[in-house]
């Protein structure tokens, strides 16, 4: 089989590994494409209709949301109506041009689109990574519309949450690449601004890391692949797992995406579930502490890293619906 990369996230946050053997069952795309706001769309809507209705904001930016579906589906059957998406110009969504404009407030209006496309008046919002930083967002723009916010392992304030990565990317270089972990530890100083060059140089910091850097972001060796095995099984095109860079890269150099986010926290005043891996290394404690200070639960799960639903979705899942009960 060619041996192929997955794309690069969050400027190179998401690990970039090759093929390995497939350990999953064959990807299965059970969604369609929908007309919103001008943009095809790529909408996974299953469960039972009369189940509360729970909405699943990817992160990346640029991921997409098929590792999502491939393993929560299962432990979430019967229980949820989950409507997961890949975002404009994600994945399984029709690409954009390479010139592209997108903003984080793009990203809302298409899911309060989607809500209405779909007749839900109202659901639970789960943000993921980057997408949690979407959810937090979304939901302050239409609190009506939302019951509840899970944010797993989130990016709430991008410059704290990069730089606690960059931190824990600093260790992992000491001892192999000097001058690389010098830089890691400079990009984690509050003071080095967090502008272009601050992303720019840590996609060449986190690069420097090799197949390690997924030591960053899975608890179990035998997850360094996760994304390899799911590319090998979903039977997308090359292109697919290449177009998100655009909607990607887009987002990060728009500076509406990068503004502070640790005191909008406080903002939202209705339940808010915080799930992390004990693993973690993308949530600051700066966002745990004012998720805290906001009145939010805040669960550490063992044996995980930063894709909970990927190494315990059971886990995840029992936390989900045990938050309809």
């Amino acid at each position: 089989m060619k041996r192929r990369k997955l794309i690069q996230t969050i400027a190179g946050i998401m690990a970039v590994s090759a093929f390995a053997p497939a350990a999953l069952a064959k990807a299965t795309h059970s969604g369609r494409l929908l007309s919103i706001n001008g943009r095809q769309l790529w909408i996974d809507d299953s469960g039972p209709r009369d189940a509360p209705a729970l909405l699943y904001v990817h992160g990346g930016p640029g991921i997409g949301a098929l590792d999502f579906e491939q393993y929560m589906k299962g432990p979430l059957q019967s229980q949820v109506r989950l409507i997961s998406v890949d975002q404009r110009g994600v994945l399984r969504s029709s690409p954009l041009p390479a010139s592209a404009k997108v903003t984080v407030d793009d990203l809302i209006a298409d899911f309060e689109a989607i809500r209405s496309a779909l007749a839900i008046s109202h659901w639970q919002v789960l943000g993921h990574s980057f997408g949690g930083m979407v959810a937090l967002r979304y939901g302050l723009a239409h609190p009506q519309r939302v019951e509840r916010l899970i944010l797993e392992c989130p990016s709430i304030d991008l410059a704290s949450s990069f730089r606690w990565l960059c931190s824990a990317a600093a260790q992992l270089l000491n001892g192999h690449d000097v001058a690389a972990a010098v830089r890691a530890e400079r990009l984690a100083d509050p003071a080095t601004p967090f502008d272009d060059e601050f992303i720019e140089t840590m996609d060449r910091t986190l690069a420097a890391l090799g197949e390690r850097r997924q030591d960053l972001y899975v608890r179990a060796t035998k997850n360094r692949d996760i994304f390899s095995r799911l590319a090998a099984t979903a039977g997308l095109p090359e292109a697919r797992w290449s177009q998100g860079a655009v909607p990607g890269k887009a987002l990060l150099t728009e500076p509406s995406t990068r503004k502070p986010m640790l005191s909008s926290i406080a903002q939202w005043k209705k339940p808010m579930l915080l799930v992390r891996g004990d693993g973690d290394h993308v949530t600051s404690p700066q966002e745990l502490a004012a998720v805290q200070q906001a009145g939010g639960k805040i669960v550490t799960v063992p044996d995980a890293g930063h894709f909970v639903h990927v190494e315990q979705p059971a886990v995840l899942a029992n936390l989900i619906v045990t938050g309809h009960r």
